[in-house]
């Protein structure tokens, strides 16, 4: 006995003297792996889940940064650890920022997007950096100067692979794992070994449950695993689900039959801003003017109900009347799918539809998601090499639409409103409202500015002799998340819908999700007699007072009869979406 413990000994000693530089880098690269992925857990989980516990996470993410560094060993070029590296750097970075402005964790699939990578996309992430987001930077930074002045020639010498390292690592991290799922069967927590893998109310939760290398083997695989068909359970399920919603045809606002509808979606509108002045100066004086217009619908308690599509998923809600993915974004994964929509209703009724945005055709996939909405047209960039601002798409439109032939339908995408919100070059009384934080006031300029383009173009139809055959719906594609602020009836979390030249005055006072506005727009439009009307219903006609979230928050009323039923619709959608209900029908 005495005697193999001495081989053992020796052989570990040998092996440390040995492989000594090759495991002096490795240590320092592992220091800077568990740094990336403790600003991740530190500024995301910590922050949803202030009951998370911080010595489990230190081992959770020591296992982590060992397992994602371990090729390090099987390679003889020890300096291609710093590939991987980087790119644990790049994502945990990315998702902090991401996290900082969307509270959920940014999607792989989004890595995918370069189309998106725009300049004002760069600009929004870099408002979001702080100081402490220099723990996914520095490290590595020194590490590769050490590597490169002090280590590398050293380490060179002392080039081979070692399996073994790799094999006790993945052992240990394996037997951990099976040890916290053992805990949790014995705690009654789950049933199975397996459980704790596949159920999560959420990816942040996820990652609190199981890490990073947990959490991105999920993804892996359930991004990879082909999506099975609709099972004859699942249909009928489906159908049920359609079949209990409220049926009518009737079309009883006539006044609006073969009017013009112009769909415009405004970027980051936080209702809270509309009727509201400040150093006697109104945020929105156009929207004011229509929301008290004797002709218009109101509601400024809309739940967004957008996921990691952002912008992309608000579109997807307005045409389509479907709730989008919970992960991934509907307008890049399924932008083949035969959608009905708002646009092919008007269509049948001798309509032209036009989209227009301020953004490239690949930004969120417009080019191809604008054909899957049944649009004619698509218009980019309006003819520019780069994205244009809010005053140059309003008059590009009016220019189009006093030309285009009658019944048209135009949805204007606008973007000068996303963030980040800097000091604007022209500033109003609302810069004196210093009450609020910078940002929010930079944020009510940047409105000021949309709502006076949105005036503009309203005054612009009125002259031209169109406004009193046009609807006019506004809404915002999501909310945006600002600064804190303790003045009175501010509130980041909720967005609006407003409709000018509606035929009917209606105030919806309660709360009412995104996806109410499509089968509200068809209400409005008589296009009842469309046989698709969505996962949502019209407020003209259902006393809607909740709307549900992604992960099955209730907001409103949470005993409301219809509550339930907007749960569930989540589901539902998935379905319909992944599982092609629509190629069935």
């Amino acid at each position: 006995m005495i005697g193999k413990s001495l081989d053992i000994g020796s052989s570990v000693i040998r092996f440390f003297s040995k492989n000594f530089y090759t495991l002096i880098l490795f240590a320092l690269v592992l220091i800077s792996a568990f740094s990336s992925i403790w600003l991740f857990y530190f500024e995301i989980v910590k922050d949803t889940n202030p009951l998370s516990s911080i010595p489990a996470h230190i081992v959770k993410t020591l296992f982590d940064a060992m397992v994602l560094m371990s090729p390090f060993f099987v390679v003889k070029r020890r300096g291609f650890v710093f590939i991987p590296l980087i790119l644990l750097d790049v994502f945990c970075l990315s998702a902090v920022w991401y996290y900082r402005n969307y509270l959920d964790i940014i999607p792989f699939s989004s890595f995918l997007l370069y189309e998106n990578l725009t300049p004002l996309l760069l600009e929004s992430a870099f408002a979001s950096a702080r100081w402490i987001d220099c723990l996914a930077i520095v490290p590595t930074l020194m590490t590769g100067v050490l590597y490169k002045f002090v280590l590398q020639k050293k380490v060179q010498k002392e080039r081979r692979r070692l399996w073994w390292p790799v094999i006790v690592i993945l052992s240990v991290f394996v037997c951990f794992h099976i040890f916290l799922s053992v805990r949790d069967i014995k705690s009654k927590q789950y049933d199975s070994l397996t459980d704790r893998f596949v159920t999560f109310p959420n990816n942040i939760l996820y990652f609190d449950l199981n890490g990073m290398c947990g959490y991105i083997l999920y993804h892996a695989a359930t991004s990879l695993l082909p999506q099975p068909e609709l099972t004859e359970e699942e249909t009928i399920r489906i159908q049920d689900y359609l079949d209990a919603y409220p049926r009518y045809a009737d079309n009883i606002y006539s006044v609006n039959e073969n009017k013009n509808l112009i769909l415009i979606i405004v970027e980051s509108l936080n209702s809270w801003v509309i009727g509201k002045s400040f150093c006697g100066e109104e945020i929105t004086p156009c929207l004011n003017r229509i929301v008290n217009d004797s002709n218009s619908i109101t509601a400024v308690h809309v739940l967004p109900q957008v996921k990691d599509g952002r912008s992309s998923d608000g579109q997807f809600m307005f045409n389509t009347g479907l709730l989008p993915l919970k992960s991934g974004a509907v307008a890049t994964r399924y932008d083949d799918v035969d959608y009905y929509s708002i646009a092919k209703a008007l269509k049948r009724r001798n309509y032209t539809a036009v989209n227009m945005t301020v953004d490239g055709n690949n930004y969120w996939n417009q080019a191809e998601i604008s054909v899957a909405y049944g649009y004619d047209q698509n218009i980019d960039r309006l003819g520019g090499g780069t994205s244009v601002t809010d005053s140059v798409l309003m008059e590009r439109a009016i220019e189009k639409i006093k030309v285009q032939k009658t019944p048209f339908f135009y949805q204007l995408i606008t973007g000068t409103s996303h963030k980040p919100y800097n000091e604007p070059y022209r500033k109003t009384k609302l810069s004196g409202a210093t009450e609020f934080p910078e940002e929010v006031r930079n944020y009510m300029e940047v409105i000021h500015y949309t709502d006076r383009c949105i005036g503009a173009f309203v005054d612009s139809l009125r002259s031209n002799g169109l406004y009193d055959n046009t609807v006019i719906a506004i809404a915002s594609d999501h909310n945006q998340l600002l600064s804190p602020c303790g003045v009175p009836d501010y509130n980041d979390t909720e967005a609006a819908f407003i409709v000018a030249n509606a035929g009917v005055k209606y105030t919806h006072t309660s709360v009412m999700g995104q996806i109410d506005i499509y089968p509200t727009l068809l209400d409005i439009m008589n296009c009842n007699d469309y046989a698709w009307k969505g996962l949502g219903y019209s407020i003209l006609r259902t006393p809607v007072g909740s709307a549900a979230g992604w992960n099955g928050t209730v907001y409103g009323n949470e005993g409301d009869s219809l509550a339930s039923r907007q749960i569930e619709a989540w589901d539902i959608s998935e379905k319909i979406i992944t599982k092609g209900y629509f190629s069935l029908k």
